[in-house]
This record gives C-alpha cells, sequence and structure tokens, in this order.
C-alpha cells in the first residue's frame, strides 16, 4: 500500500445532496478493505473558478482525497473515475515518502 492524492473536480450544477453522494461514492473505490485506519481523509475545498472552461463550465467543486492504495488497484480507480459522468477532472497523484 502506497500513499496517494487524489483530487476530484465536481460538476459544480450537483445539489448538495448528489454530491455529496458522488463523494462517499468516490471515497468508498478508495477504500479496499474494511480496517477503519484504511479510510480516505477527505479534504473539502469547495466550489472555485477554474483557469480555464472545461465542457463549458467556468467552475468546479474540488475535493481532496488523501487515501492508502494498493498500485495494482489504481487502473480499476482511475477506469471508475473517468467514467463517472459528474467528474470533470482528477488527478491522482504519489505521495513522496520522507
Amino acid at each position: 500500500m502506497r500513499e496517494y492524492e487524489v483530487t476530484i473536480v465536481f460538476n459544480p450544477q450537483l445539489e448538495d445532496e448528489a454530491r455529496n453522494q458522488q463523494i462517499e461514492r468516490v471515497g468508498g473505490w478508495l477504500t479496499f478493505g474494511e480496517d477503519e485506519s484504511a479510510k480516505p481523509v477527505v479534504n473539502l475545498w469547495g466550489q472555485r473558478h477554474l483557469a480555464y472552461p472545461i465542457k463549458k463550465l467556468n467552475e468546479g467543486y474540488y475535493v481532496l482525497y488523501n487515501a492508502k492504495i494498493d498500485p495494482t488497484k489504481l487502473g480499476d480507480l482511475e477506469r471508475n473515475i473517468k467514467y463517472n459522468e459528474n467528474v470533470i477532472r482528477y488527478l491522482i497523484i504519489l505521495k513522496e515518502e520522507a
């Protein structure tokens, strides 16, 4: 298991309840076991202006997840995120080991 930062930009036009469901859904994809310590830490950055329009949107709702993920599961994770129509951008970064 390695530590990753997963940043996701959701469609800002989602209602609060639908957005919270999407945030929990992605958090479920990042949790591969029942261990409580393996759950990702979720940081809600909120709605922010985009540097350039994406899918004719000028704003997005940013969420940052800090999670321990098995590198062999990254393909499945990316596929799930990519096919989610409410995600307009995502970025997965491996954290540096100190």
